[in-house]
């Protein structure tokens, strides 16, 4: 058999990780077994436990997966003029725009947390970075002059995260939560934190256009 390239190696394993998600957004994390797992992804046991030797081992693949994701996205925070404007956008990819299985998968996840240490090990992992990266782009963009916090960024940070999560988690339990309004609101609510002191010339509103999740909503 032909040695596969990377980039094969990477499309099956995310094929797998795909199929997992599929299979513990349906069933849960528990009623899943490895073998419901290989018929979703059409793959022998053999091809699944090359890759993925657990459902403990998926999880990670796929917490590995949504944390790169994420930090991905936060570079439209690193904007040049307007941290803001960047968070926003950042918000509607990671929040407003994912399918809402997504918030479903993520809760069963930290429901699993909540028993099991491997797992509450990898959320830890995954909140670390994603807060390092955080606080990094908020520290360049204080030393930018685009916002000039008095609070602590370490809770400044913590707090954010908190209120995006409760978003993208709400999501999961309610059909009819508003994501786009929320988020209107939490952008206003960290521009009023975060912004500098307005020079005594007014200065123009900033805009911030949050797009109804309509295409994910038809996708989930």
């Amino acid at each position: 058999m032909p040695k596969l390239t990377d980039a094969q190696q990477a499309e099956r394993r995310a094929h797998i990780l795909d199929a997992a998600e599929r299979c513990f957004t349906r069933a849960g994390f528990h009623r899943t077994t490895m073998q419901d797992i290989c018929k979703e992804a059409s793959a022998s046991p053999g091809a699944v436990y090359t890759w993925f030797d657990s459902k403990e081992a998926l999880i990670e693949g796929i917490t590995s997966r949504n944390r790169d994701e994420v930090l991905a996205s936060f570079g439209s925070m690193e904007h040049p003029d307007d941290f803001i404007a960047g968070m926003a956008a950042t918000l509607e990819e990671c929040v407003l725009n994912r399918p809402r299985e997504k918030s479903v998968l993520c809760l069963e996840i930290a429901s699993e947390a909540t028993r099991n240490s491997s797992v509450a090990q990898m959320m830890a992992k995954f909140d670390e970075a994603v807060s390092a990266s955080l606080k990094g782009i908020m520290e360049r963009a204080i030393e930018a002059g685009q916002i000039s916090p008095a609070l602590p960024l370490k809770d400044l940070v913590a707090a954010m995260n908190v209120i995006a999560e409760g978003m993208f988690w709400r999501r999961a339990v309610d059909p009819a939560f508003d994501a786009a309004a929320a988020g209107r609101v939490f952008v206003a609510m960290v521009e009023a934190v975060l912004r500098p002191v307005a020079a005594p010339q007014k200065r123009k509103p900033n805009k911030i256009n949050l797009k109804p999740m309509e295409l994910a909503e038809q996708r989930s």
